[in-house]
C-alpha cells in the first residue's frame, strides 16, 4: 500500500526535509490503514523515534519510551504479522533465536538458577528488533531519530559542562552510565563521518560540526571502551564501504581523513582525563604480560571503573571456572558460584568476587555457557553482519549503524553488555538499523545516485 500520494504538492518545509531524504508527507497526508492496524504507521514512527530518544536520556524515560513503542507495536500487530513472518525467515534472526534458547536451556544445570532467570529477562529487550523491523520503509525517519537522541544526549552533557547537576552529579557524562554515554556518542559519530562524505561539500559543512560534538560527547564520558569502539570502527567501517561501494575510494580516503583530525584534535584538547586512562591501561596490560613499564604518577580517575589489570584478572579466573565444563558452561547465571572458591588468580587490592560477571561479553557466555554458547553467538553474529553488509551494497547509508554494531562488538570485549538493558539496548538499535530490509524510499534513492553516476 502506498503511504504517500504523488499528487499531493510539497510545501516548503517537505522540500527541506526531502533534501535530507525524510518524506514529510508521511505524517500529513491521510490514507486508509491496513486491516488491524488501529493507529497507522506515523505513529508508529513517531513512537519509535520517541522510545530511541527516550532510551538515551536516563533509565527512567527508556522505561516510558519503550512502553510507548510497545504499546503502538501491538496496536497494529494484526498488520505486522507479514512484517514479523519476512523477519523470522532471516537465517541470522533463526541462529539469534537458537542461541536465546541455549542460554535459557543452560539455566537447568546453573548453581544460581534464580539469577540465571534474572539474566534472561535482560535478553527481552531484543523485541526492540520487532518492532522496529516493521518500518523498515521508514527507515531514514528512524536514522534521524537516533541522530536526534544523540543531539539530546550531548544537550544534556553540554549542560553539565556549563554547571549543570542532577542530584549532586555533574551532568557532563549524562544521566546513563557513562559507557553508555561514550557509546551513543561514538556511533553517532560513525553515523556523521559517512554522511559528510556522501553527498557533497554542503552536507560536510554541516555534519563535520555534529561529528566534532560527538567526539567531544565520548570524551568527555571519558571510557576506554568507547575510544577502543570507535577506532575498529574506522578500520572495520571503511574497509567494508570500499569493498561493499565500487567507486568509493576516494570518499572512504576522505572519511579516514576526517576521522583521524577530528577525534585526534578533540583528543589532544580535551582528552586529558581519558588520556590518563589510556595512560593506565598500557601500564597495567604490560604489567599483566609480565613486562615492567614505567608509568610514572598516574591515578585512576573514576573509583568505580575497573582497570584493565582488574578485568584481565577476572577472566583468569572465569577460564579456570570455564575447564571444568568447556562444552556446556557452569550453566546461565552461575558464574558467581561457579568463580567464589577459586584463589588461584591474585590481584592485589581487589577483590574479584565482588561483581557478578567478568567484564567481558565473550569471556563471561564462554564460561556460562560453554564452547557450545559462545560457537552459537558468533555463528549468528556472523550471519548478521553478511546481511548487514549486504544492506551496505544497496545502500550506502547504512554504513553509519553497520559502524555503530561494530562499536558496540568491539566494546563487548571489556563489559557484560549481554546482562545490562542499559547497555544490550543501543547495540540492539544498531542491530535493527542495519540489518532491516531495503525499503521504498531507498530503492529510489539509490536509482538515483545509479542514475547520475550513469
Amino acid at each position: 500500500m502506498e503511504i504517500i500520494s504523488k499528487e499531493i504538492n510539497p510545501g516548503r518545509f517537505t522540500c527541506l526535509f526531502g533534501k535530507a531524504g525524510l518524506d514529510l508527507r508521511l505524517f500529513y497526508v491521510s490514507v486508509p490503514r491496513a486491516k488491524g492496524d488501529l493507529i497507522g504507521v506515523p505513529a508508529h514512527v513517531a513512537a519509535a523515534i520517541v522510545a530511541i530518544i527516550c532510551e538515551s536520556i536516563s533509565t527512567a524515560t527508556s522505561s516510558v519510551g519503550i512502553f510507548i513503542l510497545l504499546a503502538a507495536t501491538l496496536l497494529r500487530a494484526p498488520a505486522l504479522v507479514p512484517s514479523w513472518k519476512q523477519m523470522l525467515s532471516q537465517t541470522w534472526v533463526k541462529l539469534l533465536l537458537l542461541w536465546i534458547a541455549w542460554m535459557a536451556l543452560s539455566i537447568a544445570w546453573s548453581p544460581d538458577r534464580v539469577q540465571g532467570l534474572n539474566r534472561l529477562g535482560a535478553l527481552k529487550f531484543f523485541i526492540w528488533i520487532p518492532m522496529l523491523w516493521p518500518l523498515h520503509k521508514q527507515w531514514r525517519w528512524l536514522f534521524a531519530g537516533f541522530l536526534l537522541s544523540a543531539l539530546v544526549l550531548q544537550g544534556i552533557q553540554v549542560a553539565g559542562a556549563f554547571g549543570a547537576t542532577h542530584q549532586g552529579e555533574t551532568l557532563i557524562k549524562g544521566l546513563r552510565h557513562p559507557t553508555v554515554v561514550g557509546e551513543w556518542n561514538a556511533m553517532a559519530l560513525s553515523c556523521w563521518l559517512f554522511l559528510a562524505v556522501s553527498v557533497g561539500w554542503r552536507a560536510m559543512a554541516l555534519c563535520i560540526p555534529l561529528a566534532i560534538l560527538s567526539s567531544i560527547g565520548f570524551v568527555w564520558a571519558g571510557q576506554r571502551g568507547a575510544l577502543f569502539g570507535i577506532v575498529v570502527e574506522i578500520v572495520v567501517a571503511n574497509i567494508v564501504l570500499l569493498f561493499a561501494v565500487r567507486g568509493w575510494l576516494r570518499r572512504v580516503l576522505i572519511r579516514l581523513l576526517i576521522s583521524v583530525i577530528v577525534i585526534g584534535g578533540v583528543y589532544v584538547v580535551l582528552g586529558e582525563g581519558l588520556s590518563a586512562r589510556i595512560k593506565i591501561l598500557w601500564v597495567e596490560g604490560m604489567k599483566s604480560l609480565g613486562v615492567n613499564v614505567d608509568g610514572g604518577p598516574v591515578q585512576n580517575q573514576s573509583n568505580e571503573s575497573i582497570t584493565s589489570e582488574e578485568r584481565i584478572a577476572m577472566w583468569k579466573m572465569s577460564m579456570i571456572a570455564w575447564r571444568a565444563h568447556p562444552i556446556i558452561g557452569v550453566g546461565y547465571g552461575g558464574y558467581s558460584k561457579a568463580t567464589e572458591h577459586i584463589d588461584d588468580v591474585v590481584c592485589p587490592n581487589f577483590d574479584m568476587h565482588q561483581y557478578d560477571q567478568p567484564h567481558s561479553v565473550y569471556v563471561m557466555i564462554l564460561t556460562e555457557n560453554g564452547l557450545v554458547g559462545l560457537t552459537l553467538f558468533l555463528v549468528w553474529s556472523g550471519a548478521f553482519f553478511v546481511r548487514a553488509f549486504k544492506a551496505v551494497q544497496l545502500d550506502p547509508i547504512r554504513i553509519g549503524v553497520f559502524g555503530g554494531t561494530v562499536i558496540w562488538y568491539a566494546a563487548a570485549i571489556g563489559d557484560s553488555f549481554h546482562t545490562r538493558e542499559m547497555f544490550l539496548v543501543i547495540g540492539v538499535i544498531m542491530m535493527a538499523l542495519a540489518a532491516m530490509p531495503l525499503g521504498r524510499t531507498e530503492e529510489i534513492n539509490l536509482a538515483v545516485l545509479n542514475k547520475n553516476k550513469v
